[in-house]
């Protein structure tokens, strides 16, 4: 005499892994767009401003406050960008030399924020932490040009050489689909251009777009 044992059916471990990994990934894409953001939106330091109107600027509280926050948001930017280019890479079939490429530009992006957040945290950390009384106005001018030649030409290059390399990879392993491809395409080549003509700092808004679409392309990318 047999016995039947009714078992539930079961669900694949894998498929569930994955949709969770993606909605990470997508998460993370999201938070890009709004970090990367308020990273260049949090702090507005005055251009062509008188020395006593540059030095009243960096005196108030509210905008040493701002510095440190635009700080953190850059840090966050730099690391969502290697949590995005993270499952990208595992989505991938194989790791070829595209693969090392995205990762490797990747990298270069995130350190490039984590360099932009220590310049535009150092003088409040100073000031608020330490009680140091603010530079001359030459060092304030100095560091404000710098962080913006960080971001705007070391940060936006890699950052367009990490989005091409990213949709040349999805048109060769096909792991989203192939829209995301063109649009970062599209998004890589206009912020190349901008910065070889050193308006590199204004193509944030190119990111901004690029990580939405990024957010929807995996998002709606099926679990297999």
């Amino acid at each position: 005499m047999s016995t039947y044992v009714n078992k539930a059916p079961t669900t694949p471990a894998t498929p569930t892994r994955r949709s969770s990994a993606a909605r990470v990934a997508a998460a993370a894409s999201l938070a890009f767009a709004v970090t990367f953001f308020w990273t260049v939106a949090s702090i507005d330091v005055p251009h062509k401003a008188s020395d006593p109107k540059l030095l009243d600027w960096w005196q108030q509280g509210a905008n040493l406050n701002s510095a440190l926050a635009s700080e953190f948001f850059a840090v966050a930017t730099g690391i969502l960008m290697l949590v995005i280019v993270n499952h990208l890479i595992a989505l991938a079939p194989e790791r070829d030399r595209w693969a090392g490429f995205v990762t490797s530009m990747a990298t270069v992006f995130a350190s490039t924020m984590l360099i932009s957040a220590a310049l535009r945290g150092v003088i409040a950390h100073q000031v608020k932490r330490f009680e140091e009384p603010l530079p001359s106005v030459d060092v304030l001018r100095y560091s404000t040009g710098l962080n913006y030649t960080v971001i705007g030409s070391v940060g936006m290059t890699a950052f367009a050489l990490t989005v091409i390399a990213v949709s040349v990879l999805v048109l060769r392993t096909h792991i989203l689909a192939t829209w995301m491809a063109y649009v970062g395409l599209g998004c890589g080549a206009i912020v190349a251009v901008a910065v070889a003509a050193m308006y590199g700092t204004f193509t944030v808004p190119i990111a901004i777009l690029w990580a939405l679409s990024m957010t929807v392309a995996i998002w709606r990318q099926p679990a297999s």
